[in-house]
């Protein structure tokens, strides 16, 4: 377990996660901000899981999804191009649902913030136990999550 106090080190030990990913990437947060997912280099390990194919997943569960469209446009472009890999949802407001942010990774690798109103929390790169239950919790909300972030507006 790697602690972490400060935007820079949660950012960090998100990208160690990715870097580290080869299969499925699950999120759950109030919303990207934090994440600076549009960040270059952050997005080309995205693209990578995209691109490299055999049923790799990307699933990102948000709170609010408000701002990724106008936040977020590299994301969206990715989303555009590998819609079959990732998939972008927000969470049921109707529904209970955890004050904890967590990042998953292949079902072994934990990022998780105890609160999602702060940034300190912890990195468990390989807690296979704790990743088996926030992936309990994440399908129970992603299953429950009524709508998802297109990119591509359409108009008559």
């Amino acid at each position: 377990m790697t602690p972490f106090e400060t935007p820079s080190e949660f950012r960090s030990a998100f990208d160690t996660l990715l870097a580290g990913t080869h299969r499925q990437l699950r999120v759950y947060d109030h919303d990207p901000g934090l994440l600076e997912i549009d960040h270059p280099p952050r997005l080309a390990a995205l693209r990578a899981l995209c691109v490299a194919g055999g049923g790799r997943r990307i699933e990102l569960l948000f709170d609010d999804i408000s701002h990724v469209a106008r936040d977020h446009p590299r994301l969206l472009l990715l989303l555009r191009d590998f819609g079959h890999v990732l998939e972008i949802r927000q969470a049921d407001p109707d529904a209970p649902r955890p004050d904890q942010a967590f990042v998953l990774a292949d079902r072994r690798g934990v990022l998780l913030r105890a609160d999602k109103g702060v940034v300190h929390g912890a990195f468990h790169e390989d807690d296979p136990a704790r990743a088996t239950e926030l992936n309990h919790s994440f399908e129970e909300m992603w299953q429950r999550a009524p709508a998802q972030v297109s990119a591509t507006t359409l108009g008559l």
